[in-house]
Formats: C-alpha cells, structure tokens, sequence
C-alpha cells in the first residue's frame, strides 16, 4: 500500500504549486491535502479549501475558515506518513509544529520571506522542518548557514508558461506574439497588459488605478488586456465600464497568455512580476494595501530595498544596475503612465530594462521545479 502524504496549500498560488507537484507524485503516494480546485483535477483528496487572506485586516475576516482548515489538517495528520507545506507561513509553520509532535517529516515548498521580515522564523523552521525547497536563487544560501538542508529547485511558473504558451523552447519568439495577438484579433500597434492582482483585496485597490491609466493612452493604437486570476470575479459595474472602453480585452486565467502578446506590463507586486521576467515584458510595479497593513509592514520589513521580485533577486545576486520602477502606495496613473510611455519609447533605457530582465531570467530556466521537489519527496518519504 502506497503512503500516504498530506499536500497543504493556503492560497491559489500555493494550490496551483501544488497541483503541479501532485501530477509526479500521485503514482507513488496517496494525497489528501488542503487546496482547491487544481488540487483536486489532479487526484489529490481535499480536505478543506483555500481562503485569499492579505494583510493584517484582512486576514481578521478569515479567522473562522483558517480555524476549520487547522483543525481538519490536524486530523488528517494521523494518518500520514509524511507532510508537504507550500508558502502560507503563519498557517503552515504551525501546521509544522503540530507534524513534528507526531513523528511525521515535514518538507517545506516555497519559502516564507525571512529575508524581509521576521527572520527569527528560521529558528523555528531548524527544529520543524526537514527539508526546504526554494525556488528564489538566493535563498539557498541563507539556509544553507542555518544548517537546513535546503535546494534551490527553480520555480513552478516556469512550467506553467511552457504549458500554457505551448512552448518548444524556453523562448518565446516574435512570431509567438504576432500569432497570438492575431488569435485574439488585436490590431492595434501597442498592447500593454494591466494586472491588478490576484487576492480580491487587490482587485478592490488596484482596480481604480486601471481604469483611470487606460484613459491616459491613445484609443485608436494602444490595446489593453486584463488577464482574470483564478478564483476571482470583476463586479458588473467593473466590467461594465472596462467594456465601455472598446479596447480593452479580459482573459480568464491566461497571464502568460495576456503578457506574451504585450509590449509593457503594469503589475501589483507578487509573483506576476516574475511571470514578465520570464518572458522579458518592460514593467511598472505598483504596490498599494490597507494603510495600516502598509504601516505595520513597513515596520516590520528589514533589510529588503524593492519589493518586485526581479528587483529583490538582482539585490541579492547583485545583478546589474538598473531596476524595474516601483510605485509604493501613492499610485498617480499620469506619473504611471509616464514611466510605460518611457518604457515604450525610449529605445535605450527599453533595452536596458530587457537584458536586465535577461540576466534575471537565466536562474529559472532548464529548472523543473515540481519535478525537483518530486524527487525530493521519494527520497524523504
């Protein structure tokens, strides 16, 4: 009888992680685990669903659901052989003192942000944690000090660009783009893809800055698309006015899709911009939370000076000397639109921003990060 393992995943992108990794472990162990829909496609038993928290207030909403995921985790505990915890830290290192009480290993996929904020968590994950697998370069290293037995793996979008793009290589070439921006009739000389995030608490603060920022742009050439992540819905009054505007175009869960056809790309921070660092699209990345989640961040965060991920790992591998511009809360879409206008036509700085996304780009590919974390797991477990 095979083992059985237990997958615990907090938000989309963790169960998407997590669905990926299932695919190569489904014919070696039984998986139940906490996750959602792709989880589920892929055979794993769910035992709870997913919530969308962020942020201090925020999270405060989802109290009641995270206490039911606790505790159905901590029943299904018992019966495992071995636990996989993705992201979600303040769920998941609990999840991991409660695996350690039981004998059970624990690996761990997809690192909390201890080099930002709340460092003393790798004291805690030392004595939890078995095994880490981390899909940031740098972050190896910071383990690998520690004394945790850690690797870097890649990261898990990279398989899902190929897969979505359908791509032979690890590039996507220019005929890509002239086909795919054919495929959805799009004519217009200048496409910009405006991402406003993931998390409804994202889409609530972002989605203002959208719709002012596409009046800033020439109807007759410039051609906006939306991509819609998963588990999320535009109100009708949002989709009523993003109609309204004639040229703007909204995918449902097709990021990689929406920024291949794109020549500049306006991102919330998070992994999206990683997602444009792959497929080397000029950004502009916009922060913006609750003012006190924001506060209480700033307080907290150490030793980080950018928030986009492109800008983080050049820190850390000190890559380069240019970096993706960021706005931090105050998000003015004329100076936004400023800075995508430079972005498209000012050739110089747009190769500049280009290579430099090239030389972060060159840590992720030819890694299969699932495929990585797999073996990882039949050598654990």
């Amino acid at each position: 009888m095979p083992s059985k393992l237990l997958i615990v995943a907090g938000e989309t992108s963790g169960e998407i992680y997590g669905a990926l990794l299932a695919s190569y472990l489904r014919e070696d162990f039984d998986l139940v685990g906490l996750g959602g829909k792709y989880m589920a496609q892929v055979g794993v038993k769910l035992i709870g669903e997913i919530t969308h928290s962020f942020g201090v207030l925020e999270l405060l909403g989802h109290l009641r659901k995270i206490r039911k995921n606790m505790d159905a985790v901590i029943r299904a505990l018992k019966d495992v052989q071995g636990v996989i915890l993705i992201d979600f830290p303040d769920f998941n290192l609990t999840v991991a003192k409660k695996a350690k009480d039981y004998g059970k290993k624990v690996l761990y996929y997809v690192s909390p942000q201890i080099w930002a904020w709340r460092r003393g968590r790798i004291n805690t994950i030392k004595k939890v944690v078995d095994y880490m697998a981390v899909v940031l370069p740098f972050e190896e290293d910071i383990y690998r000090k520690h004394g945790i037995p850690v690797k870097f793996v890649g990261h898990p979008i990279f398989e899902l660009m190929k897969q979505e793009l359908k791509l032979e290589s690890d590039e996507l070439m220019v005929k890509d783009k002239e086909l795919l921006r054919e495929r959805f009739g799009i004519k217009k000389d200048t496409v910009i893809t405006l991402m406003p995030g993931s998390r409804p608490s994202e889409i609530k603060m972002k989605m203002p800055l959208v719709l002012k920022l596409i009046d800033y742009f020439d109807k007759d050439k410039t051609h906006f698309i939306i991509p819609k992540a998963p588990n999320i819905e535009f109100s009708e009054e949002t989709l009523k006015k993003l109609t309204s505007f004639g040229n703007v175009t909204i995918l449902n869960e097709k990021a990689f899709t929406a920024l291949a056809m794109s020549d500049v790309a306006v991102i919330t921070s998070g992994t999206s911009t990683l997602q444009a660092t792959l497929l080397k699209v000029p950004m502009i990345v916009v922060y913006k939370v609750n003012p006190l989640s924001y506060i209480i961040g700033k307080m907290l965060i150490k030793g980080v000076k950018h928030i986009a991920l492109p800008n983080v790992i050049a820190d850390f591998m000190k890559e380069g000397d240019i970096r993706v511009t960021e706005f931090i809360q105050k998000l003015d879409p004329r100076k936004i639109a400023e800075k995508v206008n430079i972005l498209l036509y000012d050739a110089d700085y747009r190769d500049k921003t280009i290579n430099f996304l090239s030389e972060i780009r060159k840590y992720f590919i030819n890694k299969n990060a699932s495929k990585n974390v797999a073996e990882i797991c039949k050598q654990l477990f």
